[in-house]
């Protein structure tokens, strides 16, 4: 019997090293992860910060000093630019590799290596996208340049120094959550970088919607209720102001082009969101005499944080701001002589195409009146536990086929700027370093996608705006709707002259603006796209800017924090006159009654703890959910549905109301007051369920639900139910996951001031106590002085001087 218990624990024993040495899917091997010495709990727990320090690898060319200032940001001081670089290859990687490694793969189309087969029609998806193919075209651009290359190059060796220098014991958590290591990091992993930001700014399309719709409502739907041009925008050059009296022409408008398959609309819409506001004041508007530049750039929050703070110091640059992981350079900051930021131009710059094959290989494709052979490549998908998955991609001169119609002999390609080889970054190269206006438009030349509204201010007093990059020339519509694959006509046959895109410099109004709002009106010769953000952000800031002419630094962070909803300002009375004429309006309960009282006294301020803004946005939402459904329901399937501020116009012009009920209508059609009527209501019934019976609850933080996920999307390392004012439609741009990713204030003076904040923090670590110390007094409103050194010097003054406070105020 003691023999069989032996034998029995021993069996035991060696099957539990086994199961915890051996991976259960995606989930690690638990004997590794749960080492106290190396494993989870390393990462886990809380980390020693890096220490300032003198770097010298083999590989620099001299020894660098980085500076870690008291929030964590890196100040580099390098002798040549080829260290600055391997420098911040290095300290990025340290403080963010995962987030690199994740990105870099999504891109790619390899995260099922590390993921498993639950991410493989992700992988598919960004493969025939064409994000590998966008990437290796732009690296065959840098390649041709020697100095780029070097600085690719350079960046890349920093991050492999770390990569490493990695033990068991210190690799970042994640690595030990999915149980992998990371692979060197190679130059054209920078450009998927940059990839991932075409994807997220520029990346969608509506013309599958638009051409159902087009199709089954007609062109004067259209035009009313998702004009190019909506009559209440305030663009951003100013209406007046004079273009290119010499713009090329397009070709000759092709005829009407109808697709023969309009399949589930697959394609990311762009979301009105995703935008930022920016803006410069001139010194005839501020206290100082000098401009003021802010910048608030809007996008999906995420931890790690998207942007990671740093200085850049050689001898010629000296250059403050926040980088993208995985890039080298400041993407959006200032030196001592400008500063600069970027709002989303939105601008069309990916047509989709319908592509008719000869037959059921799909290898040759039509065009031009004859037939031509597709380009074919085989994608190999590693994915964990399962091997190799191949996917067979068809690329056209369009670009890709996204999707496949086989049945039809058909398929869909898309046309994307950002395939295209260009050496973007090249631009943020130069703006680090420029020193005048002349500097800073010959930098934006480089840059053609995503395009971006590059605003811009000096200490010689200049402000300027471009809305700047590489745009098809098109006609009118062109690129709205599905286009025909087979015409020419449809081709990107000629670009925009780089000097004849919108821009404006020193307005004699002493400001420029840009709220991602149309860039111009209908006088601009150029047609750049349909959908632009809505005008409420653009107008609020103008209306702001146009109030004073005593600004000062503090100004600019109240209006990158306002929180006025003119969406409310304009709508809520017409909402109230409107319920108010119903003939059940009176017998409404008193709790009724009494929360529209509290509408009409609103200031339509959207503040955390007010109920009013929870009042107005669920009823708001209610009465355009209840009216497009029933103008779209059993007649489109694929939609883009009229944004908020143009649904809530109807309640103001009962000709619209009237065409919609009279053209798409059941046959005995609802009346407007009945719609407002039903629509409070279901708000109200709709907020009880999701926020609780009690009104109390009814904060507008909690409807909101603001969050910021951890890239893993696991909660544990999340943040969620954050308490914070603002709202879409505000120039506090906020709604759950999206939301300012970086505000900025910049005053131009002798020696340069600034103030910035993010929602995140510089470590990657969760365990790490800079992983999100910056997200509460973000969500306060907070803004920290940055520390612009302007040599080693003053960065090492400032460091004896901090460790001399620390050590004084430890001592017994």
């Amino acid at each position: 019997m003691k023999w069989i218990k032996c034998i029995g624990a021993i069996i035991a024993t060696i099957t539990l090293v086994v199961i915890l040495n051996s991976r259960m899917g995606v989930v690690p091997a638990l004997g590794p992860f749960l080492n106290p010495v190396d494993g989870f709990w390393q990462s886990a727990g809380a980390q020693h910060d890096p220490g300032s320090e003198w770097l010298t690898f083999p590989e620099l060319r001299d020894s660098v000093l980085v500076v870690i200032d008291d929030r964590r940001v890196p100040h580099i001081f390098a002798r040549n630019n080829h260290d600055v670089y391997l420098a911040q290859g290095f300290v990025t990687a340290r403080d963010r590799l995962w987030q690199m490694d994740l990105q870099t793969r999504s891109a790619a189309g390899t995260l099922s290596e590390i993921l498993g087969k639950q991410t493989l029609q992700l992988d598919k998806t960004a493969r025939r996208r064409g994000m590998m193919f966008g990437a290796e075209n732009k690296l065959r651009m840098y390649e041709q340049d020697p100095e780029l290359m070097e600085i690719l190059n350079a960046y890349t060796t920093g991050v492999n120094i770390w990569i490493d220098a990695l033990s068991d014991r210190n690799i970042p958590l994640e690595y030990k959550l999915l149980g992998h290591k990371p692979d060197h990091w190679v130059p054209v992993n920078t450009l998927l970088m940059h990839m991932n930001m075409a994807t997220t700014l520029a990346g969608g399309s509506s013309a599958v919607s638009m051409s159902e719709m087009r199709q089954v409502l007609g062109e004067t739907f259209l035009d009313r209720f998702l004009p190019a041009y909506p009559a209440n925008m305030d663009p951003i050059i100013p209406p007046g102001t004079p273009f290119t009296q010499n713009p090329l022409q397009p070709a000759d408008v092709p005829s009407f082009f109808s697709p023969s398959v309009i399949a589930q609309d697959l394609y990311t819409h762009p979301d009105p969101a995703l935008g930022s506001n920016s803006w410069a004041v001139d010194g005839s508007r501020t206290v100082t005499g000098r401009p003021l530049l802010a910048n608030d750039m809007h996008l999906e929050m995420t931890l790690p944080a998207i942007w990671y703070e740093v200085q850049l110091h050689t001898p010629d640059q000296n250059v403050y701001g926040v980088s993208i992981p995985g890039i080298p350079s400041v993407i959006v900051g200032f030196n001592k002589d400008i500063a600069w930021g970027f709002t989303n131009s939105g601008a069309n710059v990916l047509d989709i195409y319908e592509i008719k094959f000869r037959d059921a290989s799909f290898r040759e494709y039509y065009h031009d009146g004859e037939w031509k052979p597709v380009d074919i490549k085989v994608e190999e998908i590693p994915v964990r536990g399962q091997g190799i998955v191949r996917d067979t991609v068809v690329y056209t001169h369009h670009g890709p086929v996204r999707f496949e119609f086989r049945d039809a002999l058909r398929g869909q390609a898309s046309q994307w700027l950002a395939h295209r080889g260009s050496t973007d970054i090249q631009t943020f190269l130069k703006l680090n370093r420029a020193r005048s206006y002349t500097e800073f438009v010959e930098a934006i030349q480089y840059f053609e996608s995503p395009a971006q509204n590059f605003t811009y201010a000096d200490r010689d007093g200049n402000i300027s705006i471009w809305n700047n990059g590489l745009y098809p020339l098109r006609w009118q519509g062109m690129g709205d709707f599905i286009s025909d694959g087979s015409d020419p006509a449809y081709d990107w046959n000629e670009f925009v002259p780089r000097d004849h895109v919108p821009h404006i410099t020193n307005p004699e109004r002493g400001f420029v603006s840009s709220a991602n709002q149309n860039p111009t009106d209908e006088t601009y010769p150029y047609y750049l796209g349909r959908f632009f953000s809505s005008y409420e952000r653009g107008a609020r800031i103008n209306e702001v800017l146009a109030g004073s002419d005593q600004f000062d630094y503090s100004d600019m962070m109240a209006l990158q924090l306002d929180n006025i909803s003119l969406t409310a300002r304009s709508h809520t009375g017409n909402l109230l006159q409107i319920i108010e004429a119903h003939d059940q309006f009176s017998s409404l309960p008193d709790s009724h009654h009494e929360l529209l009282a509290i509408l009409r006294n609103w200031d339509y301020e959207m503040y955390a703890d007010a109920v009013e803004p929870v009042l107005f946005t669920e009823w708001a939402n209610q009465f355009r959910n209840k009216l497009w459904s029933i103008i779209f329901n059993g007649r489109v399937e694929n939609r883009k549905t009229p944004d908020m501020a143009r649904t809530l116009d109807i309640l103001s012009d009962t000709d619209d109301f009237n065409y919609l009920m009279t053209a798409f209508g059941p046959a005995t059609p609802p009346t407007l007051e009945q719609l407002v009527f039903d629509a409070w209501n279901d708000s109200l019934i709709r907020l009880s369920q999701s926020l609780g019976s009690s009104t109390e609850n009814w904060a507008w933080w909690r409807y909101q639900r603001v969050g910021i996920m951890h890239l893993s999307r696991v909660e544990p390392l999340s943040r969620l139910g954050i308490r914070t004012s603002g709202a879409t439609e505000a120039v506090n741009s906020v709604r759950g996951a999206i939301g300012p990713s970086w505000r900025m204030v910049v005053s131009l003076e002798d020696e340069v001031k600034a103030w910035g904040v993010y929602p995140g923090g510089q470590s990657g670590n969760p365990g790490n106590r800079h992983y999100d110390d910056f997200i509460e007094p973000w969500a306060r409103g907070q803004f920290f002085p940055l520390h612009f050194f302007p040599d080693d010097a003053a960065a090492l003054h400032w460091l004896q001087q901090i460790t001399k406070t620390e050590m004084e105020r430890v001592q017994p």
